[in-house]
């Protein structure tokens, strides 16, 4: 019995020195952010310097997230001077935004938001619509060369919207090479035609390269663009491209990093969760923060992750039997969602109604390679990075507490 007493007393001692550890790290390591103040992301600061691309990962769904991402843009952009925002949109949605922030034709920006009232998708809401208002307001304060831009990178969304744009480059020009992208551009789209637009992408792709000369005619400096365009376009089917969303964003990035000539801006982007992390999830694989650290793109080896995690907080979950957006609980301590190793500890250094940043990343901290506020539980299984090659998920946690879902737009916008 004592021999069992005092396996049970050295096993429970490791365990709270382990969880100690992390506490005593935490505690000096972390900022209570002001979100309407100023100067609140002073901790992350040297690494902004330091590096290229910061992206800002987050579950959809809850308010705070579009309230922290106008908060930080707005800093980088006085600080560091980001104006470009690397988007989890495609180019033609990112083109109307920017359209918007230039000239405040509204008209525009709805285009973009009907689209995803129309399909129930999360971010038809008005707190990410007020956002872009709060942009624009901000780029009027700010010279024309510190202006911010949207640059979209994700696939295909909105096929209309998308060939609306095409069409924009086609013009009134007049040679037998645009015909046929023509017809695609100008025929009524609807779901099932996905592979049909796939392929013939990839074929006019390839009609464009065996056909430089005469495009470039045609296009001139648009063309590196209107390549991107059909491009993108061709990995519209995973199933006929081969190309899953992860891979499309991956690759999006790198030409609009090269056509934009991005080699010495600052980046910064609102992503996904899963798009945000750095390392490959354990039988799921990577997704486009991991492909790109992973890679030997120029800015590889710059990119900075902050992700948010929601705890007794909110989120809009379409319900298709009632046809309205209902409030579900949203918290990232629960296995009924995702309950994050460790996050217990970020809890209890944090109060009600907070937001709080903690960087994990700093010299001899004790997160490296544990898993630590990445690991979780959720229905599915156990969660699980793969750490060999990486130190790191993500550079910085911001809990969000209470907040407040993201109020939908309505379905008549």
């Amino acid at each position: 019995m004592k021999k069992w007493i005092l396996a049970f007393a050295l096993v429970y001692s490791s365990v709270y020195a382990q969880e100690n550890k992390f506490v005593s790290y935490l505690k000096n390591n972390k900022t209570v952010l002001d979100l309407n103040g100023k100067n609140q992301w002073e901790q992350l600061k040297s690494d902004a310097e330091q590096n290229q691309f910061l992206i800002l990962g987050e579950s959809h769904g809850a308010q705070d997230a579009q309230l922290i991402d106008f908060s930080l843009l707005k800093y980088l952009n006085k600080t560091v001077g980001t104006q470009n925002y690397i988007a989890e949109l495609d180019y033609a949605q990112s083109s109307c935004i920017n359209e918007y922030l230039k000239n405040g034709n509204e008209t525009i920006l709805n285009n973009v938001f009907r689209y995803w009232v129309k399909n129930k998708a999360q971010w038809g809401n008005y707190d990410f619509y007020n956002k872009i208002f709060k942009i624009r307001a901000l780029n009027r304060t700010l010279p024309k060369t510190k202006q911010i831009t949207f640059s979209g990178i994700d696939k295909v969304q909105d096929f209309d919207l998308y060939f609306k744009l095409i069409d924009k480059f086609l013009g009134t020009k007049k040679n037998l090479l645009l015909d046929s992208l023509r017809v695609i551009v100008n025929d009524t789209y609807n779901d099932s035609q996905i592979i049909k637009i796939s392929d013939f992408a990839k074929n006019y792709f390839e009609k464009i390269e065996k056909n430089r000369i005469e495009f470039e005619q045609l296009f001139g400096k648009q063309l590196p663009i209107f390549k991107y365009l059909i491009q993108n376009l061709s990995y519209s089917s995973t199933k006929k491209s081969g190309v899953n969303r992860p891979e499309a964003m991956f690759r999006n990035y790198k030409e609009l990093y090269s056509i934009l000539h991005f080699e010495n801006k600052k980046l910064y982007g609102m992503w996904g969760y899963f798009h945000s992390h750095q390392v490959p999830v354990q039988f799921v694989g990577e997704d486009f923060a991991s492909k790109l650290v992973s890679s030997d793109q120029p800015s590889a080896k710059k990119v900075i992750s902050i992700v948010c995690l929601p705890i007794d907080s909110k989120y809009n979950v379409w319900d298709s039997k009632s046809s309205t957006w209902t409030k579900q609980p949203f918290s990232y301590d629960d296995k009924s969602l995702l309950q994050v190793d460790g996050i217990e500890n970020l809890k209890a250094l944090t109060t009600n109604n907070s937001t709080t940043l903690f960087k994990i990343n700093s010299l001899n901290s004790p997160f490296a390679k544990t898993g630590q506020l990445f690991n979780g539980t959720s229905p599915q299984g156990k969660l699980m990075g793969d750490f060999r090659r990486r130190d790191f998920a993500y550079q910085y946690v911001i809990l969000m507490r209470n907040s407040d879902w993201l109020n939908p737009l309505p379905k008549t916008f």
